[in-house]
């Protein structure tokens, strides 16, 4: 048994021990946890544990908790987030004694690099939750929605829930068209819209991305990225960047003009992304779920009109070093001054 422990410098080592498994995504990429590591989100690295045929790997990011220090100033504390959208571990097998030894090695080396907790989220589906040894530390947090491809585009149009038809129809009554449009060279008219349906709906610092976020998508994820417009007399109204790996392709990000939202936008997108990627043959248009896990979550309600095929979305919360995590939490909530914790797993990053 062996294991190691790679960056996104040794993509091509990354890249090699992807292609043991059967299900992979374009989360798991080097790439694409280049593109959050230059974004300033923490140290992208990919925990690889071989025994004999069998191998476990691991990507996340690793970021320091500066707020924090042994006395003597010399010891930083980090924590362990998956990258933002679904990963996890990934396993060539179910068999329980590889797992166990397996995240045991990866438990001492926490240990040993001072990780304090770790925050995962997996992928709907791999179903790469099962690969946890310890099922008190996963949660199901929400159902996601999708759309299941690989049918005539009669059958795709009837597959739809009968108000996501009213509301296309609507759409293009009202002269509404939407369009692929190259990624790289509408970077900043995507930005324009997205950032304004975030100020609309009161997002957190969290999902504005700079400019140079999409500009290290363009470069990195490449032709894997696809951006979708939707245009009233020539104006965009409406836009949505995707990504296309494998045979599933994964909403992003996006945004709409709130005044425009009555000739319903949006669902015209959707519509066309779903024609475009089963054209292609896809499998999968995987849409996301809410903003929240609570059911009644708006954009939840607005995704679930599209589709009724719903995937499971798990989470991960493991605790290496309780002392050092009840001490961050406690200094945070005498620092805010708040007499009862909110329910936030990594609380001393709010």
């Amino acid at each position: 048994m062996k294991y190691s422990v790679i960056g996104t410098v040794e993509a091509q080592a990354w890249r090699e021990s992807l292609t043991r498994f059967q299900t992979t995504d374009i989360y798991f990429l080097p790439e694409y946890h280049r593109v959050h590591e230059l974004n300033g989100e923490g140290r992208a690295q990919a925990f690889v544990f071989q025994s004999g045929e069998h191998l476990l790997f691991y990507p996340f990011l690793v970021r320091p908790i500066d707020s924090v220090r042994q006395p003597d100033d010399s010891l930083v504390w980090y924590d362990i987030e998956t990258v933002y959208g679904y990963s996890g571990p990934l396993s060539t097998t179910m068999d329980m004694s590889f797992l166990t030894e397996a995240w045991q090695a990866f438990e001492n080396w926490c240990n040993d690099n001072h990780i304090v907790a770790e925050f995962i989220r997996f992928n709907p589906f791999a179903g790469n939750h099962r690969y946890v040894t310890d099922s008190s530390a996963i949660t199901l947090d929400r159902e996601t929605v999708a759309i299941r491809l690989g049918y005539s585009e009669t059958e795709l149009w009837k597959k739809y829930p009968s108000g996501h038809r009213t509301k296309i129809r609507k759409a293009i009554k009202d002269g509404l068209v939407c369009r692929e449009t190259p990624f790289g060279e509408n970077i900043e008219l995507f930005q324009r819209i997205y950032e304004g349906t975030m100020s609309y709906v009161g997002a957190t610092s969290y999902y504005l991305f700079p400019k140079a976020f999409f500009c290290s998508v363009r470069d990195l994820v490449g032709d894997r990225t696809k951006l979708f417009i939707v245009l009233d007399k020539g104006k965009a109204v409406a836009a949505a960047m995707f990504f296309v790996f494998g045979d599933k392709m994964h909403y992003h990000l996006g945004g709409s003009d709130a005044d425009l939202r009555g000739s319903r936008p949006n669902n015209l997108l959707f519509h066309a992304v779903a024609t475009w990627a089963n054209e292609n043959g896809l499998a999968w248009l995987h849409l996301g779920g809410g903003r929240t896990s609570d059911p009644s979550d708006s954009l939840f309600a607005f995704k679930s009109s599209v589709s009724r095929d719903r995937l499971p979305f798990y989470v991960g919360k493991r605790i290496h070093n309780r002392e050092i995590y009840d001490s961050l939490c406690a200094e945070w909530l005498s620092r805010n001054k708040v007499s009862e914790r909110p329910n936030y797993f990594l609380l001393y990053r709010l």
